[in-house]
């Protein structure tokens, strides 16, 4: 039995840092607008957890925040499952009455949060490297700490894009190729240095699809649960997921990628369990498919529950 929640500010609180933690205000709309999402991969004796019960209506128990001590009371052996973990949720639960027991410790939220940086792809894209051909390597991304060295870059390789460290689906990302002047990628590199310490530069694509293979990390060992497709804005951000059989996934994939879907995940695999050791959960890693049929296999690793998650279909 599990408590499930859609806490989407989750990348958010992992950027802070900190036990307490308020989420931009567009951000609370969408985790009050979908707090009944976790409906899509509840199982019968599952409980939600949501701001405020009210009108909201469910074949699933609803529970609120001032509810939980009697419900841990209760069911002292319920599992707490959230979209994603950060300090300022499990502060909160530990608030609202959950026993410790119940609760990741802090050692498991700081690796959550170091993994969870996109610094990661360095290593992630640096091993990948190792392990294909020439043909297949691709472009290791970049961490910058200097606004010197980030316009550099940015001068040296027109197109680029600029991540934060910690953002969600494609917020705190620029395609410097989408009427950026250089007065506004210089302001925003000086903002996301100020606020999370250094900035994430990689070179441009020319996209065809963007791909996400969907797993699960138990014991050291990844599982592949499936291909996602979905479709993002010229400027990165994440519009919606595709609809489609598995099967026809993989033909689409097949055909737009020089490399077929199995030897990617057979490589995304060993990779993955060499580098996001210590986590275990659902995760999903964002790839993109160029013009030119080369992958980039490690865009980013999101370390949570994935849209990509509830569109598979066998």
């Amino acid at each position: 039995m599990k408590l499930l929640l859609f806490n989407p500010e989750t990348e958010y609180a992992l950027a802070s840092g900190a036990s307490f933690y308020t989420p931009p205000a567009r951000v609370e709309r969408l985790r009050k607008e979908l707090q009944l999402l976790p409906e899509a991969w509840a199982e019968e004796e599952d409980l939600i957890l949501v701001d405020d019960i009210g009108n909201l209506s469910s074949k699933f128990r609803l529970v609120q925040w001032e509810d939980l001590a009697g419900v841990f009371s209760e069911m002292p052996g319920i599992i707490i499952d959230p979209w994603g973990w950060n300090q300022a949720l499990v502060r909160r639960l530990k608030d609202c009455g959950v026993p410790e027991s119940s609760l990741p410790d802090t050692n498991r939220i700081l690796r959550i949060r170091e993994l969870a940086h996109r610094h990661s792809t360095i290593v992630l894209n640096s091993l990948w490297n190792e392990n294909v051909d020439e043909e297949w390597k691709v472009d290791v991304p970049n961490e910058f700490i200097s606004i010197e060295d980030c316009m550099e870059y940015y001068r040296n390789n027109r197109g680029c894009w600029m991540k934060a460290p910690w953002s969600s689906s494609g917020r705190g990302v620029i395609n410097t190729a989408a009427d950026m002047t250089d007065e506004l990628v210089e302001q925003w590199c000086r903002g996301i240095i100020r606020r999370q310490g250094s900035v994430m530069c990689e070179t441009g694509a020319e996209r065809v699809a963007d791909y996400a293979t969907e797993w699960k990390m138990t014991d050291g060992n990844a599982f592949f649960l499936g291909l996602s497709s979905f479709s993002t804005s010229n400027r990165g951000k994440y519009i919606a997921n595709e609809t489609m059989s598995q099967n026809v996934m993989k033909e689409k994939f097949d055909s737009e990628s020089g490399l077929s879907l199995d030897i990617v995940i057979r490589l995304q695999k060993e990779i993955l369990e060499k580098v996001l050791v210590g986590y275990d959960g659902l995760f999903g890693v964002d790839m993109i498919v160029e013009k030119n049929g080369k992958i980039r296999p490690f865009v980013e690793v999101n370390l949570r529950r994935t849209m990509g998650m509830l569109h598979i279909i066998a």
